[in-house]
């Protein structure tokens, strides 16, 4: 944890860094976000898989948060190189502290500390925003999610059971699989502790019964069903050499499935590619170090790597 007196614009705050290991000030966070965004970090906190990868940045006021900007650092390989890049989440500011300079602070701050280390940082922007990030320089991309058609042709790969995270070595599996799991994504974001808290150690939008194991594939999957559609999520598989993601779609469809869309950029021919927008309101927006990786028209950011 670091904390400091800053001073913007004649005003004093107190910075803390990495300061969830504080109770009080935990709690103080945890209810900014639970008003702001309707969901708060104590699971994942007490689930214990709050790495160095999540790093919380917020302004505090006589002991009361006013501004707040989460780091999320993630391993981003394209095309065989791997490069270290930033994600700002989870930003607010109270009500009568905007308009102060606040965020733009933390922002500058953040990219200051890191500007040896990320290469480049990117974020999800509400409509109401999407005119003040260009300030700070970033653009906004569109995404384009992949989807194809299937057959239903009978799989005789074994179908794939699911994985009881509730269970210790299932989770020690899952871990294993999404720290060394190849994923069959051609913009892979990799950041394990966002992992759990997508599928074990958030209870406001969890994935916990969406993970899938197979021992035969040696792969953990995580997919939804809904009707006709099946969303694979991610895929992390054990053995890099062999390349299956086909047996891999197969083992996952039902008899009912018509449509597979991915919730990442698939390394898949024959693929069908749409505009994607999470939610009619949010716009991915990256610095211009990222730009050339949206070029195609055919990436979207993983779904279990948003904050």
């Amino acid at each position: 944890m670091t904390s400091k007196t800053i001073n913007i614009n004649n005003e004093e705050y107190i910075l803390h860094i990495r300061y969830q290991e504080n109770d009080s000030l935990r709690r103080e966070f945890n209810r900014m976000c639970k008003e702001v965004w309707e969901f708060d970090f104590e699971a994942f906190y007490q689930s214990g898989y709050w790495g160095e990868g999540c790093i919380i940045y917020s302004l505090f006021k006589n002991d009361q948060i006013v501004s707040h900007t989460t780091l999320s650092i993630f391993d981003l390989t394209k095309d065989g190189q791997t490069i270290k890049v930033g994600q700002l989440g989870t930003v607010m500011t109270a009500p009568t502290y905007q308009k102060k300079g606040l965020s733009r602070f933390l922002s500058d701050y953040i990219k200051e500390e890191y500007k040896t280390i990320l290469k480049g940082y990117f974020l999800f922007a509400n409509d109401t925003v999407l005119e003040y990030y260009p300030k700070f320089g970033y653009t906004a991309v569109e995404e384009y999610q992949a989807s194809i058609s299937v057959n239903n042709t009978q799989s005789t790969t074994t179908p794939f059971e699911n994985l009881d995270l509730d269970d210790t070595n299932s989770r020690l599996l899952f871990k294993q699989y999404v720290e060394e799991g190849y994923t069959y994504n051609r913009l892979q974001t990799k950041n394990v502790g966002l992992a759990f808290f997508y599928c074990y150690a958030n209870y406001d939008f969890s994935f916990k019964g969406s993970v899938y194991y197979s021992k035969e594939l040696d792969t953990v999957v995580l997919y939804e069903r809904e009707g006709e559609e099946l969303t694979i999520y991610a895929i992390y598989q054990k053995n890099h050499n062999t390349r299956q993601i086909q047996e891999i779609i197969n083992a996952c469809v039902s008899k009912d499935t018509k449509t597979v869309y991915f919730a990442f950029t698939p390394e898949l021919e024959g693929v069908t590619y749409n505009i994607y927008k999470e939610d009619d309101d949010i716009t991915l927006m990256v610095t211009d170090e990222l730009l050339s990786l949206f070029d195609n028209k055919q990436t979207m950011v993983a779904s279990l790597s948003h904050t």
